[in-house]
């Protein structure tokens, strides 16, 4: 923090997007394939493995929130998504009121909280099997969500913001290109990766 930085200037300086760029690159190695094993052994790979390995077991206020989910959204269905020594993200998916397991349709909020920094990223996911022979119907929304969606996402920011104290990224920061850097999961080529893609998962469902 610099000097005579109030803790609240310092976390807005935290959200600017080219301090979460700066904050990616001492994560992820510079022009290197994840495949290579240059990357996990990089000083920045490093700094990496160790951050995601010590939130496997998941932070108390995470677990906290995911209990507070289960209230709060009783007439739904709740799933911690999170996926163990993978990316520096924690994952939750609230599927809209009236879901039952096994119904061909499945719309949901899906929660993203980096590790990395104190933010986060919702979006909305449809998903509906239209029978044998037909294709599956599944797509993926940013804000502006479907109005269905819109109750169950303020609802959800709202939990999270007092909650967790993370602040929402808007779309424009969320696909910030990140030219030089690529996640250590998906397969990236070196200028495919977005700021959503380091900062929380590639995988998106």
């Amino acid at each position: 923090m610099r000097n005579g930085t109030k803790p609240e200037q310092a976390h807005l300086d935290l959200l600017r997007t080219d301090a979460l760029l700066e904050l990616i690159h001492r994560y992820y190695p510079a022009a290197l394939d994840s495949a290579d094993p240059q990357y996990a052994e990089s000083e920045e790979g490093q700094r990496l493995t160790q951050l995601v390995n010590a939130h496997v077991g998941g932070t108390q206020p995470w677990k906290d929130f995911i209990q507070r989910l289960h209230r709060d959204f009783s007439d739904c269905s709740v799933w911690d998504a999170t996926v163990p020594y993978h990316d520096p993200c924690y994952i939750c998916r609230v599927s809209l009121p009236g879901f039952v397991v096994g119904s061909p349709r499945y719309d949901s909020v899906v929660c993203l909280l980096s590790q990395l920094a104190p933010v986060y990223a919702l979006y909305a996911s449809h998903v509906e099997d239209k029978g044998p022979g037909s294709k599956r119907d599944h797509w993926l929304g940013f804000p502006p969500f479907p109005s269905e969606f819109q109750d169950h996402e303020r609802r959800l920011a709202e939990l999270i913001e007092s909650t967790l104290g993370a602040t929402r990224l808007s779309n424009d920061v969320l696909f910030t290109p990140v030219p030089d850097r690529v996640p250590r999961t998906g397969h990236f080529q070196l200028g495919e990766a977005k700021l959503i893609d380091c900062l929380f998962t590639p995988y998106r469902t």
